[in-house]
């Protein structure tokens, strides 16, 4: 099997602002570097990626909020995600948004990828939140959905399967001002806390919100999810892999979820490219925290 390719460069650290979604890929680059998941690269956003990633940002959020993260006024919106601005914000966004849309398109090309990405889902068209600055969930979607058309498969569909631990509203959000978007993207949300909760349209969004699973009801839950995928449609699925349900759920079945998710989609023969999305040092150490990150790297490239 070829080597898993998973992307990354020092842009993705680059904000002032220093909390784990700022810093903890270099973390985890750092543990790849030295051996600790085998058959890994690492590969750095090129040129192209970084112009794919622009053109998607400005498709899919709103221009006084673009300016914003650029200029860093009004302030208010320069901040709406959570962090004090400073000019790496805009090149952080940039290249984590350019990670994700080469890795979807690796994964189309070869069957799996990732990027190191974190802080996406709960943006929104106008603004950030929750600690995401740019949907980069959503920009590879409607990217993998031109590839696909590309590619005379116009019936295909996007699955975004969000396993952090809140709900993706931002995604739903940008999904639901764009009809023709939606209607090709399926979101799956398995969350065990009500931020960002939504209300899912039956058509195109299932949001599985329990804050009281257990290890076996959560695995259950994720079982009955990933039996929505239809293999013959879905184009590509993109994983978001947050590890902060842990500690309400356990590491053992965090890892044993991330099995279950490559498992599943292997034999539904499915591309499929990650990204880490949350985990937090709250009530873990940062290497306990990056070895949880780890798993998910390992089990797609195993």
């Amino acid at each position: 099997m070829a080597m898993l390719s998973v992307w990354w460069d020092p842009a993705y650290v680059g904000a002032e602002h220093v909390f784990d979604t700022t810093r903890k890929s270099a973390d985890v680059v750092d543990r790849l570097t030295e051996g600790e998941v085998g058959g890994v690269e690492v590969v750095a956003p090129d040129a192209r990626a970084l112009r794919v990633a622009l053109a998607g940002i400005e498709r899919v959020h709103e221009p006084a909020y673009l300016s914003a993260l650029r200029t860093g006024s009004p302030a208010g919106l320069a901040r709406s995600q959570g962090f004090v601005w400073d000019p790496g914000i805009w090149t952080m966004a940039l290249h984590s948004t350019a990670g994700v849309v080469a890795a979807a398109e690796r994964a189309l090309a070869v069957g799996r990828a990732g990027s190191l990405s974190s802080g996406l889902h709960h943006a929104r068209p106008e603004r950030g939140s929750g600690f995401c600055t740019v949907n980069g969930l959503a920009i590879a979607a409607a990217h993998a959905l031109d590839l696909l058309d590309a590619a005379g498969r116009e019936d295909a569909e996007v699955v975004v399967l969000d396993v952090d631990a809140h709900c993706g509203g931002g995604t739903h959000a940008i999904l639901e001002r764009d009809p023709d978007l939606a209607r090709r993207v399926r979101q799956l949300d398995l969350s065990v806390d009500g931020f960002d909760a939504y209300t899912p349209d039956p058509a195109h969004s299932v949001l599985v919100l329990d804050e009281e699973l257990d290890d076996e009801g959560y695995l259950a839950e994720l079982d009955g999810l990933l039996a929505r995928i239809d293999g013959g449609r879905t184009g590509l699925v993109l994983h978001n892999a947050g590890m902060d349900p842990y500690p309400s759920i356990s590491r053992a079945a965090l890892v044993e979820r991330e099995r279950r998710i490559v498992a599943h989609l292997r034999a539904l023969d499915v591309p499929v490219a990650f990204v880490l999305a949350g985990g937090y040092t709250v009530h873990q150490t940062l290497d306990e925290l990056v070895g949880l990150h780890l798993a998910t790297i390992a089990a797609h490239a195993a």
